[in-house]
């Protein structure tokens, strides 16, 4: 019961943050105001973290583990009948739990201003997912021949950042499935071959969560 008491301490802490960091940035974000929030003393913080940066880390690698398993599902199979559909469906599971879950958010937050996280461990984890769905999109052919995978994934990452950043400057997130809907429309043409763009439905799945799509 006890453990179960720590576990639900450490998860309010760490949801607290989310919302702190999501809405005033690292720098920003106060233990205080994350204490008050998660209703947790001064020294039930510190049983569970020994610094906001501490904090940080467990907040990002939140993120990490999120794109690690949408790798993993990949790997396991089986096979989508569209290598590149499987990635426009997960860009948009992603932006669901970006809408629904401030942890998420705060770990784009982190990754994008300027601070002890932005750097590139921040972007590994999704550089890796999407290498590895253009890369198995080569194999199945549905790539243009002037494709490459690595560079591809820098450039769809970068693109998508950007629209995030652009909705919250905007205070438009609830139109972010639209903008990413329209990040593809714009790019995808120069990704996949004609006969396979043509198969592809780029606004969100009709079930939709917040956990990587299987």
């Amino acid at each position: 019961m006890t453990q179960d008491r720590g576990e639900q301490t450490f998860q309010r802490i760490v949801q607290a943050a989310g919302i702190v960091i999501d809405r005033d940035g690292y720098a920003g974000a106060s233990t205080p105001a994350i204490l008050r929030l998660a209703n947790v003393s001064r020294s039930g913080f510190y049983h569970h973290f020994a610094s906001k940066e501490d904090l940080g880390d467990e907040i990002l690698a939140r993120q990490h583990t999120y794109f690690q398993q949408v790798s993993e599902q990949m790997a396991a199979g089986p096979a989508p009948e569209i290598w590149l559909q499987a990635l426009v469906d997960i860009s948009h599971h992603y932006t669901a739990g970006l809408l629904e879950d401030p942890v998420l958010r705060a770990a784009v937050r982190l990754s994008i201003e300027p601070g002890p996280y932005q750097t590139a461990e921040s972007y590994a984890g999704s550089l890796g997912a999407v290498t590895a769905a253009l890369e198995s999109a080569r194999e199945a052919e549905e790539l243009q021949d002037h494709v490459e995978p690595v560079e591809t994934a820098r450039t769809l990452v970068g693109c998508y950042s950007g629209v995030q950043m652009l909705s919250l400057a905007l205070a438009e997130r609830d139109a972010l499935h639209q903008q990413v809907s329209a990040m593809w429309a714009l790019v995808m043409p120069g990704i996949a071959r004609p006969e396979i763009f043509a198969r592809l439905r780029l606004g969100p799945p009709r079930s939709m969560g917040t956990s990587p799509p299987r």
